[in-house]
């Protein structure tokens, strides 16, 4: 791959073709928690909300910061066709963090219940986070895959298998109960959701093979990715403790059942960041790139269009969720209406946020990563207290709040760490 393919007409396909596929994982995955609101209830969809999170939790850890790594090391040597380095990295970041995957994996069903009732306080999702927990090895070898097809630009496929083939198969086995009348709840959910992350991991091996076959035999590795890694593996879990903290604190004051109303609101939110997330994924090998070469104007003008596009796609979402959230809400059910002020405060936030998007990827792919750990240390902190001072009286109203400081913060704070480097934005 030439340095000069990485042009900006490029960039846009990329980013058409990526939120196309994200949209799609929108979609299958706003339509698996509708399908587990009316098969299961606001408990259920707590039950499930929880367990999901504290796995995605568990996921960040075991990653050990090697997908930011990873497709830093990888866009920079193929740009530089040292495809035998690519090939070392890929492979040790997978057996490392895959590794770490296995071993949570097997302390978490060793010990689900007590992970369950005395560290989360929440002994309704105890079965359920036991089968998820076999999910964590899987969801980390798909999310190196796909960060090694965003390498080579196969950027339909990787945003495929990093989400949408797995709510795709749960939501499509959740419509058939659904349709045909059948009891479901938290467990079944989680079931399905390990089978859909199976099979994701079946496609995701057949890519990766196809994807790495005509480079090079592996290189010695010039670098460390476990060193770096660290810094990013304890941003990108500063990152997600404030969402985990605020889901678990809420299960365990208030019941699932507001932790349900509080996960649905955080799903329609989570529309909007799933946009910024896309973006930040498919414009990391570029920022790397740019960074490498000194273009710092490219970046200034990347984000500008970005910026742009994020606000004009987020908008019809933010005039329903101003106009009729209570209506929103009841599409999961009369009795989640009343999650209404919560879902709209974090819908707010998440187009609010959108202004200063991709920044932090863009601190990581300048190797900025001490930085980058110092400011989201900073906001979950600001996230913990408001939790703590939010929740117990607010319930999913403080939740909501609870997880808007810390976003709020870390997007501005990231924004003027990149006009420092020198980045023009606006």
């Amino acid at each position: 791959m030439k340095l000069q393919n990485l042009h900006l007409r490029g960039v846009r396909g990329q980013m058409v073709v990526g939120f196309g596929v994200k949209g799609l994982g929108a979609a299958t995955s706003f339509l698996f928690t509708w399908l587990l609101a009316r098969t299961a209830g606001a408990a259920g969809v707590g039950a499930f909300g929880t367990s999901l999170t504290t796995v995605q939790m568990c996921v960040i850890l075991a990653l050990l910061g090697l997908d930011a790594i990873l497709v830093r090391s990888v866009s920079v040597n193929l740009a530089l066709e040292n495809t035998g380095r690519a090939r070392a990295a890929a492979r040790h970041a997978i057996q490392v963090a895959t590794g770490a995957g296995l071993a949570l994996a097997l302390i978490i069903v060793l010990f689900h219940w007590q992970i369950a009732v005395d560290l989360i306080g929440s002994p309704a999702i105890a079965q359920s986070l036991m089968v998820l927990s076999l999910v964590i090895p899987i969801l980390v070898y798909c999310r190196l895959v796909s960060t090694v097809l965003r390498g080579v630009r196969w950027i339909g496929l990787s945003q495929f298998i990093d989400g949408p083939l797995t709510t795709s198969f749960g939501s499509l086995v959740l419509a058939i109960v659904w349709v045909r009348g059948m009891p479901a709840d938290a467990v079944f959910a989680s079931q399905l959701y390990l089978l859909g992350g199976v099979i994701t991991a079946a496609v995701a091996t057949f890519l990766y093979m196809r994807a790495v076959r005509s480079w090079q035999p592996r290189e010695p590795l010039d670098e460390s990715l476990l060193k770096p890694g660290f810094l990013i593996l304890v941003a990108n879990a500063n990152n997600l403790f404030t969402d985990w903290f605020a889901t678990v604190l809420l299960a365990a004051t208030h019941g699932p059942v507001e932790a349900g109303l509080f996960r649905v609101g955080y799903q329609i939110a989570a529309i909007l960041k799933l946009f910024s997330a896309t973006s930040e994924t498919i414009l990391q090998p570029v920022f790397a790139v740019a960074y490498r070469q000194g273009d710092l104007p490219r970046i200034g003008r990347i984000l500008r269009l970005t910026i742009i596009g994020l606000l004009l796609a987020s908008a019809p979402l933010a005039l329903a969720v101003l106009v009729a959230p209570e209506w929103i809400m009841r599409i999961f059910g009369k009795q989640f209406t009343s999650g209404a002020a919560a879902m709209q405060i974090m819908v707010l936030g998440q187009v609010f946020s959108l202004i200063f998007a991709s920044s932090g990827s863009v601190l990581m792919m300048a190797s900025r990563e001490r930085l980058t750990v110092v400011l989201t240390t900073i906001a979950a902190i600001i996230g913990t207290i408001l939790a703590l001072l939010l929740i117990p009286p607010y319930g999913a109203l403080g939740a909501a709040f609870a997880i808007l400081g810390p976003l709020l913060f870390s997007r501005m704070a990231s924004m003027v760490a990149v006009r420092r480097l020198g980045v023009r934005i606006f």
